[in-house]
């Protein structure tokens, strides 16, 4: 299955942003890219799965032929000035040498012996032109924004000028990236609060909530959860809400604008083998493998813990974000058949305490399949075959569609039928549950209820939506139209300011362009472009011209629609592990917080956060623990991000503004005028 789908429109503005060359390697839910060089082969280790290998950024006159035929080893021809998509089915896992001719333009893909040693990928920087730095004063030139007599002020060092004859001067410094941040001194900025947020300059801090700060080790291990005494790739770490709760006004220091929380609900209770080859107990710790919608999981805290995060961000004037997980709930484990008295373990498997399940030797954590019967038809009394499709009796099997497949496996939500059903027996009978039979609905209509409950209980701000391009776009519309009515009633109920509902879409791959997706209820997409771009941006700062110029343009052109842009994500990539680097990490917060339209910063992203072990599962490492205990390195990166951040919290023209380039005789500027709010930014050279 293609990983991307595009329209024209969607083409035209990749290409606009494209960087390459550069080679994305794609699942249907996950992806990494890499540099492409003619002078030697990248190497990289694939698990058995479908992939789409996509080639930019090519330059010259070639196209590929579309009748080709897909094999390794085979010259494969690529096309320039256009990305290139070529599927592979990866039948053996292991690692592959990918050959890039910039000759031929052509890709050659070989399985080659599986490396004895890993070396760590450290990307070399991008081979791009730049101006150069000078220790001279920086004459500015202002004239289109600032008139004369102005006094403005430069954030990071605190220098103050006046604007005369159209111009200001500043000293620039190096230890800023080489960029100036340049407001008026008087009035003073006033703090940009959630109570009159623009979106479209919103700073949205994703916190993992598993990984991000333990404020009660008492919930450690609910549900009988274990560690696994070795690496604690895939096992709980203990974050949870009243962890957040402690760590708001750092979060606030950040000018954060909204929390994303990975999602917060019952998980289910037990694992699954972690990676290819099972070497780890991976648990649902990430919040994607959901069993209850409608109740807190013990390991993150219960519904005081959440009612005091909201009440608490709140007043920080900070936004709450759930995230909405409709196509799939979780796996079901050996704990969960168990806890649910689902028939269908195996003689072997009665009399164990499950959740303590270990391999034996020569065995590994997949082999806990041996212990349940897939053939039972006993499997009707788990979610049932009216409420999803799966691979086991009785159930309709999986779909090629992007509507009706199983992503990872897992079972697929039957959100477009039109039958009533009533909720699975050890769903009702689930502890602390709020799911209750209805009379009339379908699994759409429990699914959306289950969700937007959450708004009317807590005044819950808006939602990150996954998986999007699964889900049909009637359901969308029908999450957004009643999360907005029971928002605006827990408002007048709690007093509070009239504030629309917001929803965020994750479409895989999607760029930062408007989409039909925009029309299904979403006021956001997640712009999955930016990383690729801020690789040369974090080395030229002047190369995100064009990229800011088509973001801006995107947004002016679309009112109502934000892209939102990130460096780093829970299934993509660490931006700090690609480079290894603490200026590249500081440079790319300069592009990335600069950027016109939403961001999102990924917990840790502002210090460094080192990736984790992941044995066979690269995802696992993005998913480490939060560093609290700083050297001064990352004090140092920490202090330029709050800087950053809070300049741009500030100013709601940087992310909703139109962008505008000036002209200068040294050095790179622009600015971003909205309503009565003005901003220059100004680089000095590399």
């Amino acid at each position: 299955m293609s990983a991307i789908t595009l329209s024209t429109l969607a083409l035209s503005t990749q290409l606009a942003y494209a960087a390459g060359p550069n080679i994305s390697i794609a699942t249907s839910t996950t992806a990494r890219d890499f540099p492409l060089s003619a002078s030697e082969p990248l190497v990289v280790t694939l698990n058995k799965n479908q992939y789409t290998f996509i080639v930019t950024g090519l330059n010259g006159d070639c196209a590929s032929d579309s009748s080709q035929k897909i094999r390794f080893n085979t010259p494969l021809a690529l096309n320039c000035h256009t990305q290139t998509e070529l599927p592979f089915n990866i039948r053996f896992s292991g690692d592959y040498a990918i050959f890039y001719d910039n000759q031929q333009h052509t890709l050659l893909i070989k399985r080659q012996p599986t490396q004895s040693k890993k070396q760590t990928f450290v990307r070399p920087l991008p081979k791009i032109g730049c101006e150069v730095y000078s220790d001279m004063p920086a004459q500015i030139n202002v004239a289109d924004t600032f008139a004369d007599g102005t006094r403005l002020k430069e954030a990071f060092s605190g220098q103050v000028a006046t604007v005369n004859n159209g111009v200001v001067v500043f000293n620039p410094t190096r230890n800023t990236g080489s960029v100036m941040l340049i407001e008026q001194a008087s009035p003073a900025p006033q703090p940009h609060t959630a109570k009159s947020l623009d979106w479209r300059n919103a700073n949205i801090y994703f916190v993992m909530v598993d990984r991000f700060n333990n404020g009660d080790s008492s919930n450690d291990h609910s549900y009988g959860r274990q560690h696994d005494g070795k690496q604690e790739i895939g096992t709980f770490h203990g974050g949870d809400l009243q962890g957040v709760i402690n760590k708001l006004d750092y979060i606030q220091s950040l000018g954060t604008d909204a929390i994303w929380l990975s999602p917060i609900v019952e998980q289910v209770h037990g694992f699954v083998g972690g990676g290819d080859k099972g070497s780890f107990p991976f648990y649902a710790y990430h919040g994607y493998w959901s069993r209850d919608f409608t109740k807190i999981d013990e390991n993150f805290g219960n519904d005081n813990d959440l009612k005091t995060l909201v009440e608490q961000a709140h007043k920080r004037g900070i936004k709450v974000m759930l995230d909405a997980v409709i196509n799939h709930p979780g796996y079901a484990t050996l704990a969960d058949l168990e806890f649910d008295h689902i028939d269908v373990l195996k003689a072997a498997a009665k009399g164990q305490d499950l959740t303590k399940w270990q391999p034996k030797s020569g065995k590994n954590w997949h082999s806990s399949h041996e212990l349940i019967d897939y053939q039972s038809q006993n499997w009707s009394q788990w979610w049932g075959a009216d409420w999803v499709r799966s691979g086991l009796p009785g159930y309709d099997k999986p779909g090629s569609s992007d509507k009706t497949l199983t992503l990872a496996g897992l079972p697929d939500f039957k959100t477009e039928s039109d039958k009533f059903v009533t909720p699975p027996q050890w769903l009702l009978d689930n502890p602390g549950t709020h799911v209750v039979a209805k009379e009339h609905y379908r699994v759409a209509d429990y699914l959306v209820e289950w969700q937007t409950d959450w708004v009317k209980r807590f005044g819950i701000d808006a939602f990150r939506v996954d998986t999007v391009k699964h889900v049909e776009g009637d359901v969308w519309l029908d999450l957004k139209a009643q999360a907005s009515e029971k928002l605006a009633q827990w408002q007048k109920e709690n007093q509070r300011p009239q504030q629309p509902f917001w929803m965020m879409g994750e479409v895989w791959a999607h760029s930062a362009y408007r989409s039909p997706y925009a029309d299904e209820g979403f006021d956001a997409l997640i712009n999955f472009d930016m990383q690729k771009q801020l690789d040369r941006g974090a080395t030229c700062f002047s190369d995100m011209r064009k990229t800011y110029a088509n973001y801006s343009a995107e947004i002016q052109q679309n009112p109502g629609y934000t892209p939102v842009s990130y460096m780093s994500s829970h299934d993509t990539e660490l931006f700090f592990s690609r480079f290894k680097s603490f200026e590249m990490q500081r440079n790319a917060a300069n592009a990335l917080l600069l950027s016109p339209g939403a961001i999102q910063i990924y917990y840790g992203d502002e210090i460094a956060r080192e990736i984790g072990p992941y044995a066979d599962d690269f995802h696992q490492g993005t998913r480490s623990d939060m560093l609290w205990k700083l050297d001064a390195q990352r004090e140092d990166l920490l202090e330029h991000w709050q800087t950053l951040g809070q300049f741009r919290q500030r100013h709601p023209a940087i992310g909703g503004g139109v962008h505008k380039d000036l002209k200068q005789s040294r050095g790179y500027a622009f600015s971003r005028t909205l309503d009565d709010d003005a901003v220059i930014v100004y680089y000095s050279g590399r």
